[in-house]
Formats: C-alpha cells, structure tokens, sequence
C-alpha cells in the first residue's frame, strides 16, 4: 500500500514538471532577435549622385533673314543668336540684329534704320539622352526691344476725278518698341561643335509708335509695324565654344 502511494506521487510530481515547462515562453533564436533590432534602426541616407553635361556658349546667325530679302528686297536684315547653358535643362537666350529699309516707287519713298535685342530662357524638352548630347527640342520666352528712325522724305496723292497730284512729307522720327516672343524649336548638332537649328515664334506687341497716320513699315525684330503680333521662322546655325562642364545633382531617396 505504501508502495503504490509512493509510485503515484512520483507520477504526479512529474506531470506537474512537465506542464509548467510547457507554459514557459519559448526564447527566440539569436538570428531572430538580431533581425528585428537591425529592422528598427534607421536607413542609412546615400549622397547625391552627381555628373556633368557639357556647357558652353552657342553663337549663330540667323539665315532665314536672308531668305526674306529675296520676298522683299527692299529689306535688309542681319540677326545673331546666342545662349549660355545655365543648367542640365535651362538657358540663357539673347539676340541681336540690325535692320535697314529703303522704299521708293512713284507714289512715296519710305526710309528707316534700326536695332534690336531680346533676351530671355530656352527650357529643353528631352529628358531620356545621353551625358554628352546637346540635342534640343525646346520652349522659349524672349523680351524683345526696338529702337528705329524712319522717314517719308516725299510721297504724292492722286486725286483721280480731277486729276490733281498733292505732293507732301514725313519728317524723320525716332520710335521704340517692345513685345514678348514665344518660342518652339529644335536645335540638333550636325558636327562636333556645329549646330543647325529652327523655330516657330508668336510675337505679341506691348507699346510701339503711337502716330497712326504714319506708322513705321517694319520694326526691326518684330515685323509689321501696323499688327499687333506677328508669326514668325528662324533657322539658324551656330557653334558652340566649349566653357566647361555644368554639374547635375541628382537626390537619392
């Protein structure tokens, strides 16, 4: 008898073991622990990725001005055409010319001279081109200004039921003007350092001659002196002097 309640309180001490160690938590292996505080530390930050395109400074002229003088040959007009590259996608546009005009048939004759500038931004559409491409599709804004003098040292009016001629004069006069120019063109390089290039342009009238009776017949960088915009083309051929690099920095996430 003493023998079996010894027997039963051993067995019982050892399920009672064996349950409480099934109760305790299991400790997680070490590669575990390791993982999850790796998972709580903070992403480590990359530097900026950076490169260089080539920069430089483009001088062209413009060779549809040229183009015009065989529509209109009272007209002469010389344009030139430059831009810096400022950033991977941005530039610095100017333009410069001079323009001379002399009319004369048998009822007026008509003379003026003058020059002009704009100045403004090219931005370049292509984003997917190699470093080293200079390949433009791009979109403009100018500010454009005129300063011109113009003359009809004689002119005459025919009265056509009395047949009478009344002959008179416009004084020489010295006018300005200003507009703003938007812009879409391409520019491609042909060779190493030359470019040909064209572009369509709005051109919107701002101020200009005030004297309707005697308006100028062309302004010079704009065209008609009598509308208030005016489309134009420009094609044009450049090179490119070489200044250096420009540096892109792009962010890493």
């Amino acid at each position: 008898m003493i023998q079996r309640i010894l027997l039963f309180i051993l067995a019982f001490s050892g399920w009672l073991a064996t349950a409480q160690a099934q109760e305790k938590p299991v400790a997680p292996p070490a590669d575990s622990a390791a993982q999850q505080a790796a998972a709580k530390k903070p992403a480590p930050v990359l530097p900026d990725s950076i490169y260089r395109v080539p920069g430089g400074l483009r001088l062209g002229i413009d060779l549809s001005r040229f183009v015009v003088k065989a529509f209109q040959p009272y007209r002469t007009d010389v344009s030139f055409a430059a831009d810096y590259r400022y950033r991977k996608d941005l530039y610095i546009a100017a333009e410069a010319g001079w323009q001379g005009v002399s009319h004369s048939d048998s009822n007026y004759t008509y003379k003026s001279s003058g020059v002009f500038l704009t100045a403004g931004v090219d931005y370049n559409f292509l984003k997917k081109q190699e470093t080293r491409e200079r390949y433009m599709f791009y979109g403009g804004i100018r500010y454009g200004f005129a300063q011109m003098s113009y003359e009809a040292p004689s002119y005459t009016i025919y009265d056509s039921y009395w047949g009478d001629k009344l002959p008179g004069s416009f004084p020489k006069r010295n006018a300005s003007a200003h507009w703003v120019e938007l812009i879409l063109g391409i520019k491609a390089e042909v060779l190493k350092n030359f470019f040909v290039g064209w572009s369509i342009r709005e051109k919107i009238k701002i101020s200009g001659p005030k004297d309707d009776a005697f308006p100028p017949i062309v302004i010079p960088g704009f065209g008609s002196g009598t509308k208030g915009s005016q489309f134009d083309f420009q094609y044009t051929i450049s090179y490119c002097i070489p200044l250096g690099d420009v540096k892109v920095r792009v962010k890493r996430k």
